[in-house]
């Protein structure tokens, strides 16, 4: 049950983002930031409301993201930010897929279509020898490259797909916690591997079970850090309706936000709980430090 915080800093909620957010009577997040399963390629729980089960990505799975964003569009504030991370999904033989499906181009549509406003998308580079080793892909071999450079492609970058809700922002996020030679530096329009470290991520290994079908793919904390200073300031509500590990409210917490999240799965949701603690300790020892 949603309870928007009151004087908490943080709740998380167990139970389907979908059903979650259709309780909602008023937006409430002043910055949403999310990786949505990636259908039949992550999946995570054998659920029937987990988006990652679905193998049918022009059918089912673009009915669940329907439904998903109309929900989504009742929670962000208006002139706010939504940031989604996303990544292509490759070809897959055993489902009789040939091509790579455009999983960035139906989110930004589905997103159009639910009203939001589609600003850009950051592309995050990937490291083609560690995505080789760890996907297996023989696109990214060097013995594919040597023997029919036609089936060789590069890595699978990452996406963060900027959607703002529509309507005028009533409070400008200027508060000065991003530099102009952080600017510089993130408005490049592509953000490299070697700076977005990949293993920067919250510990996953207490929240694997023996059930899950596919391995777990946090988003990386420094990528979040960025996107909670640029859109959002202190005590602000960011939310995430798939919180996985609790990694957007881990950095939201440490940067003097507030957070709200839901989780489908019961390994992952008492991770985020204990991961959200640790983040409010943080937080508060890093504030004591001002006060003495």
């Amino acid at each position: 049950m949603l309870d928007l915080l009151g004087d908490k800093r943080w709740q998380l909620c167990h139970g389907d983002c979908v059903e979650v957010m259709a309780e909602v009577n008023e937006p409430f997040a002043d910055l949403v930031v999310y990786s949505p399963p990636f259908p039949s390629l992550f999946a995570y729980t054998d659920e029937m409301c987990d988006l990652g089960n679905c193998n049918d990505l022009k059918n089912d799975a673009r009915l669940q993201f329907e439904c998903f964003f109309a929900q989504m569009a009742k929670v962000l504030k208006p002139g706010r930010v939504m940031m989604v991370h996303c990544m292509q999904i490759p070809a897959m033989l055993r489902e009789g897929r040939l091509s790579t499906f455009d999983f960035r181009g139906m989110l930004i549509q589905l997103g159009m279509e639910a009203g939001f406003i589609y600003d850009t998308d950051w592309p995050v580079t990937k490291n083609p020898q560690a995505q080789a080793i760890r996907t297996h892909s023989t696109k990214l071999l060097f013995v594919t490259v040597e023997r029919d450079r036609t089936i060789s492609s590069p890595s699978f970058q990452d996406h963060l797909i900027k959607f703002r809700a529509p309507g005028e922002n009533d409070t400008p996020i200027n508060d000065g916690d991003v530099s102009r030679n952080e600017w510089i530096d993130w408005a490049e329009g592509v953000w490299d591997w070697q700076v977005i470290r990949e293993t920067d991520t919250l510990n996953t290994k207490e929240a694997k079970g023996e059930k899950d079908t596919k391995h777990i793919c946090p988003l990386q904390l420094g990528v979040i850090e960025r996107l909670v200073r640029m859109y959002s300031m202190p005590c602000e509500v960011v939310f995430s309706p798939f919180a996985g590990i609790g990694s957007e409210g881990y950095v939201a917490l440490k940067l003097g936000r507030r957070f709200i999240g839901v989780e489908l799965k019961d390994a992952y949701y008492a991770v985020a709980e204990n991961n959200l603690r640790k983040a409010e300790i943080l937080e508060h020892e890093h504030l004591s430090l001002f006060e003495v």
